[in-house]
């Protein structure tokens, strides 16, 4: 299984670990008790992160990494907990100038796939 590549950037302050919404059915309440039905057994996070000031080579890196891996699993440490997660892309890649003509400023959006 692939890793996620090493970057000269870390996340910023816009950084998202989210459970799932779909892991606990809540039912109509009409007869004044909750039904609450759990789903699933493994509730896969999803974190969502920005790295600004990315440098053309780093975004090429991410870029080549997403097109070869866009369709499986692959490792990811993040850097948050300092844990590696078996992850997987929810969708591809933000790019967009930050400020400079050279740098970037990356979106991305990572579901575990495993617990």
């Amino acid at each position: 299984m692939n890793t996620f590549p090493v970057i000269s950037r870390k996340p910023s302050q816009v950084f998202s670990d989210e459970q799932s919404d779909k892991a606990v059915l809540v039912g109509d309440m009409a007869s004044g008790y909750p039904l609450i039905n759990k789903l699933f057994t493994f509730d896969p996070r999803t974190f969502s992160f920005e790295m600004p000031c990315v440098p053309e080579a780093d975004k090429q890196e991410i870029m080549a990494f997403y097109e070869n891996n866009k369709d499986v699993p692959f490792y990811w440490l993040n850097k948050q907990d300092n844990m590696t997660y078996e992850v997987a892309f929810v969708s591809k890649p933000g790019c967009r100038l930050d400020g400079r003509g050279d740098l970037w400023r990356i979106t991305l959006s990572l579901r575990q796939t495993t617990p």
